[in-house]
C-alpha cells in the first residue's frame, strides 16, 4: 500500500513553512492555493469504490455545501488535488482511520501532490495566534455564510477586510468564484465554505494571480471561540433547512 514519507522536508509543511511560504507568495506577487481534503473531500473521492464512506457522509452534505451528483462532485475535487499548490490532508497522528482511506485515494489515483501539510493546520494558526501577524495590514476577502459575521472580529485584530461574500453551497460556486475574480481590490482570500472551499481555491488563485485558502472551520474557531461545537453546527443548519422544505 502507498505510504506517505511525512519526515521528507521537501513537501510537508508545518505551521512555520506555512507561513514563510504565503508570505513569500505576497512579497513576490505570486499565486498560492490551499486546499484541503478532509473527510468529505475522501469520502467522495472514494465513490465509486467505496460507497459506504458517503453513505456515512449524507447528514453532512448539506452543511459541507454540496447538493450535486457524486459524479460531479468527484470530477471537481480530482481537478482540485491535481492542480492546488498546497495540498491539507489528514494526518495519522490526528485519525488515522481517515488518513488511511486518503492514501487509499491516493494510491488508487497514482498521484501525490508536490506539497502537503496537515489539513487542520489553519486551525492550529488560529490557535496560536499566528494568524493574525500573516494577515496584518493584508488586503483580506472572506467567502463563506458566516463571512459577513466574521469580518469585525478580523478588522479588530488589524486586518484589512476589502470584501465578504456568502457561499451556502455548490449552486452558488460558479456566480461566487467570477464575482471573486473580477474583484481587484484584495490580496488574500480566505474560503470556508466546506467542499466548495477545496474546489475554489486553486481556480481563484489560478485565475486571479492571487492567494486562496481553503480556510475551513478555522473561522468557526475564530467566531466561537472554546464553544466551538462542529456536530450542534451540523444539526442546526439542517434542522433549519427541514423547516424551509417544510414551510415551502
Amino acid at each position: 500500500m502507498f505510504k506517505r514519507n511525512y519526515r521528507n522536508e521537501t513537501f510537508f509543511l508545518d505551521n512555520s513553512r506555512m507561513i514563510n511560504m504565503i508570505q513569500k507568495a505576497y512579497e513576490r506577487k505570486r499565486s498560492l492555493s490551499l486546499g484541503r481534503f478532509g473527510i468529505g473531500e475522501i469520502s467522495y473521492l472514494s465513490w465509486p469504490t467505496n460507497t459506504l464512506l458517503l453513505e456515512d457522509f449524507k447528514r453532512y452534505q448539506s452543511y459541507a455545501g454540496i447538493n450535486g451528483s457524486p459524479d460531479i462532485i468527484k470530477s471537481e475535487l480530482l481537478t482540485a488535488l491535481k492542480t492546488v499548490d498546497i495540498a491539507g490532508f489528514i494526518m495519522p497522528w490526528r485519525l488515522e482511520y481517515w488518513a488511511q482511506a486518503t492514501d487509499r485515494v491516493l494510491e488508487n489515483l497514482k498521484f501525490f501532490p508536490k506539497t502537503i501539510c496537515c489539513a487542520w493546520l489553519m486551525h492550529d494558526m488560529v490557535h496560536r495566534g499566528t494568524l493574525w501577524t500573516l494577515l496584518n495590514n493584508k488586503k483580506v476577502i472572506l467567502i463563506g455564510r458566516r463571512s459577513q459575521e466574521a469580518a469585525p472580529i478580523f478588522m479588530e485584530k488589524g486586518v484589512t477586510i476589502t470584501g465578504a461574500f456568502n457561499l451556502n453551497g455548490f449552486e452558488d460556486l460558479e456566480t461566487v468564484f467570477h464575482s471573486i475574480v473580477n474583484e481587484t481590490d484584495w490580496e488574500i482570500a480566505l474560503i470556508s465554505a466546506g467542499i466548495p472551499a477545496t474546489i475554489l481555491s486553486p481556480r481563484i488563485a489560478k485565475y486571479s494571480g492571487k492567494i486562496a485558502i481553503d480556510f475551513g472551520h478555522a473561522l468557526d474557531i475564530i467566531l466561537d471561540g472554546d464553544s466551538f461545537n462542529h456536530s450542534k453546527l451540523v444539526e442546526e443548519w439542517n434542522s433549519n433547512r427541514n423547516m424551509m422544505d417544510e414551510d415551502s
